[in-house]
């Protein structure tokens, strides 16, 4: 049996969130064992948007950061329900009160919030200008009064094109990551306006989800990887565990 060996040359990695989450990444990363290419896929915008101060809400949602850095007004001692530790941290510091963390996704959200809906709740959900059709159709059929507001823009857009295409054009093999289903649609219409396809792969392909990882089914790409946690430290943790596969040869 062959014993096997270091390769000295770093891991390539493609971080395709928006500028602020791709820092974080590569902060917990080791330099010395990837090679970054930050090419964010997705522009967060703020969205000027109305909001009734009179109005009385029983429960808030924030299904991701942006909600909580782009909604501007402080209902802070109504309980609130948010998806994952990096948003629950930031709905914290930002002096929320009355927390409630739901470990997963959506389909966990509706789970955890049902025993606590009633007909005619006021729900407020400071979110994308892109609304979930889903969970609205979920919180009608409790009867709630469900309110989504369009605080922030999610435009597609690949906003580093230079870093984007020198990473297939210089990278013979490397890690991608993809946050977001609308990050994944977006890295799939900039491969197939380059003219990456083939190139993507001989890439592994890192996604939070299964929503993620179908959306790339029609075309044929790299590996798909699903973390075990569909959250930051579940990407890290897949990051670190792929590129120990990647980092050796027999």
């Amino acid at each position: 049996m062959l014993e096997k060996k270091l390769i000295n040359n770093r891991v390539n990695i493609l971080l395709t969130r928006p500028e602020r989450d791709s820092q974080k990444i590569y902060r917990f990363l080791d330099k010395k064992k990837f090679r970054f290419f930050i090419a964010p896929l997705l522009e967060i915008s703020f969205n000027k948007y109305k909001f009734d101060k009179k109005m009385n809400y029983d429960l808030v949602i924030f299904t991701s950061r942006n909600g909580i850095l782009n909604f501007r007004h402080s209902l802070r001692k109504t309980k609130v329900f948010v998806i994952g530790d990096g948003t629950f941290l930031l709905a914290k510091n930002r002096g929320f009160e009355n927390i409630i963390n739901i470990k997963g996704n959506l389909e966990n959200l509706k789970t955890k919030i049902e025993p606590f809906l009633k007909p005619n709740l006021r729900i407020l959900h400071p979110t994308s200008t892109k609304f979930n059709k889903c969970l609205e159709d979920f919180f009608n059929l409790q009867r709630c009064i469900y309110n989504p507001i369009g605080c922030y823009k999610s435009k597609m857009v690949n906003s580093n094109a230079e870093r984007f295409e020198n990473f297939f054009n210089s990278c013979k093999d490397g890690l991608i990551t993809l946050f977001s289903r609308r990050t994944a649609i977006s890295f799939k219409n900039e491969i197939l306006k380059l003219g990456y396809l083939k190139n993507a792969q001989s890439k592994k392909i890192l996604v939070l989800s299964k929503v993620i990882a179908e959306e790339l089914k029609d075309i044929s790409t790299g590996e798909v990887f699903i973390s075990k946690k569909p959250n930051e430290d579940g990407m890290i943790d897949l990051i670190e565990k792929i590129s120990q596969k990647e980092n050796f040869i027999d």
